[in-house]
């Protein structure tokens, strides 16, 4: 790969817990799916080689692991698998290459895994290769779009978008010091943090006063409600966008569920993108 070619940088996650308005195998089915049919198809790629694999493991102990080469020509084979909700799921994407022993470096990828003790809930992402696109409004709209279409059937506890953000743990938790299994636990009680596109469960967003109250605030580009429960909320209409100034007009918005205290530097974290304020005075 040409070194000045962009890797993935840009990052859609969501949770779901077991009051999910479908089963979740259901829910995990239609996350890759939709992820495909967005980022990874051929019409969205642009690209004329492209190969992809995929691979599910059925529970943390091991169990049945199913694994496809072409993860698009062999859907019905790993949406059988997905539907299950497995423990661990990964479909990854990459640029065709004619020798076989050249490592080739993903350019996009989805995944699905269990969260909190037992599976309590369950964990989707998808990362993709935006480059200078975080610009342009039209791509930002699909991510937006994106998210909006693999949640509709779902009330999740959580979702955000990020860009040059691979970690799992929303960059909140992390500068407030709280257990993963205590944010788990809390996720309908307290929103687990704030992005450039933000998911809040139903309960969270009724708190706020739904989507009239939040559009009439000045803080979002775009507030959506989702059929089975709960909203997503878009700062700015990109991504390049999302400055300090829209993410302190985000967090006075969804201040009153945020959890209190006072978050701090975290010396493994650099960069956190948040208010270093207590959400409890905003």
């Amino acid at each position: 790969m040409d070194d000045e070619t962009p890797r993935m940088d840009v990052t859609v996650w969501a949770t779901l817990d077991e009051q999910a308005a479908a089963p979740r195998g259901d829910l995990c089915v239609h996350w890759f799916r939709t992820a495909i049919d967005f980022f990874f198809s051929s019409e969205a790629e642009e690209r004329e080689t492209a190969d992809s694999y995929a691979g599910v493991t059925e529970s943390i102990s091991g169990g049945r692991t199913t694994r496809v080469m072409d993860a698009r020509e062999n859907w019905p084979v790993l949406a059988d698998a997905l539907r299950a909700h497995p423990f661990y799921a990964k479909a990854g994407f990459y640029e065709a290459s004619a020798n076989v022993d050249e490592w080739v470096e993903e350019y996009g990828r989805i995944e699905g895994r269990h969260e909190g003790r037992g599976g309590t809930h369950t964990e989707l992402s998808a990362a993709l290769r935006a480059g200078e696109r975080i610009g342009d409004p039209d791509f930002c709209a699909r991510l937006f779009d994106f998210l909006a279409v693999a949640l509709d059937g779902a009330d999740p506890v959580f979702a955000r978008v990020d860009h040059l953000n691979f970690h799992d743990k929303p960059d909140l938790e992390v500068a407030l010091r709280r257990s993963r299994r205590k944010y788990l636990r809390e996720s309908r009680t307290y929103l687990r943090g704030y992005s450039w596109v933000t998911g809040v469960p139903g309960e969270l967003a009724s708190r706020l006063g739904g989507a009239p109250r939040l559009t009439s605030t000045g803080a979002f580009h775009a507030v959506r409600e989702l059929r089975c429960g709960g909203l997503l909320v878009q700062a700015t209409e990109t991504l390049a966008g999302y400055d300090d100034r829209a993410m302190h007009r985000v967090f006075t918005a969804l201040a009153p569920v945020l959890a209190p205290g006072i978050p701090e530097e975290d010396p493994a974290r650099e960069n956190l993108r948040i208010v270093f304020e207590d959400a409890s005075g905003a």
